[in-house]
């Protein structure tokens, strides 16, 4: 049974980069894995002003709707062009959905699939939250800058918490193909239970795996800047994290390893709540 790796495309306000789409075709290439792309035309509701105004809201809105259209068919056409000598498809799933509600349509449909693929930036971070909270399937952000290469080494963020281990499970698809494995925790951010960590570390050797110990303190930096840090140090390809593992109020109150991952990746991350 192959994996099933989800794109969702935004086509307004403003279109998913090339570079998503390219990345997202190489990470289902090297995994086996087929990818879906949804691709939505947007429909802006009538509006009715309670005032006089001197915006004309019915040529905005059909000018939306147009740059939502054209921004579909230029992706779609970015899609036939990366895939058109590599033999690999990608199914493309054209939705029709209304504004505001297109992020909770693709975490409807992110439901339907192993994961989803999308940039990590602070244009996509409300789109992020919304699949990573709403879909109940992981996520994998790309940093924006980012070009995709193999994934041979994997970084596991760990804290002993459920969202971490429910990250670790998740991330089965790509340990299977990895070489190496680094178990990073940071010791001055939070009290680690050592014995299951060491319980951990062992069950994966035991799997045949190359397993790094790796803890580390944080000292002036943030959490997610230590644990990136660390993971690139030993050059990971891929970082796993468990995702909001506080509530998400206090997600969003506090900061948190997980908001600042959505938008200041510095590899490629995998996250699951």
């Amino acid at each position: 049974m192959k994996p099933q790796f989800h794109l969702p495309l935004s086509t307004y306000p403003d279109a998913s980069s090339f570079a998503i789409i390219d990345n997202a075709i190489g990470l289902a290439r090297q995994n086996d894995a087929h990818l879906v792309a949804s691709i939505p035309q947007v429909r802006i509701p009538q509006v009715h002003p309670p005032f006089p105004t001197v915006i004309d809201v019915e040529t905005w809105r059909g000018q939306a709707e147009r740059y939502s259209r054209d921004s579909g068919t230029s992706l779609r056409g970015h899609i036939a062009d990366a895939i058109s000598e590599t033999g690999f498809e990608v199914r493309i799933h054209g939705i029709e959905v209304r504004e505001p509600f297109v992020y909770e349509r693709f975490s409807e449909i992110a439901k339907c699939y192993d994961l989803s693929i999308v940039e990590a930036s602070e244009l996509s971070r409300q789109l992020s939250e919304t699949l990573l909270f709403g879909s109940g399937r992981p996520l994998v952000l790309f940093p924006a800058t980012s070009v995709y290469s193999r994934v041979d080494t994997i970084a596991v963020a760990w804290d002993g918490s459920a969202t971490a281990a429910r990250a670790l499970s998740s991330a089965r698809v790509f340990i299977e193909r990895a070489i190496k494995v680094q178990v990073i925790s940071i010791t001055d951010d939070k009290e680690i239970d050592e014995a299951n960590r060491a319980l951990l570390i062992s069950s994966l050797k035991h799997s045949g795996l190359d397993v790094d110990d790796v803890s580390i303190q944080a000292g002036g930096e943030t959490a997610t800047g230590a644990i990136q840090s660390a993971a690139l140090e030993r050059k990971a390809d891929l970082l796993v994290a468990g995702g909001f593992g506080h509530s998400r109020l206090r997600e969003f109150i506090l900061g948190g390893v997980t908001r600042e991952l959505l938008v200041k990746a510095e590899l490629l991350v995998l996250l699951a709540h």
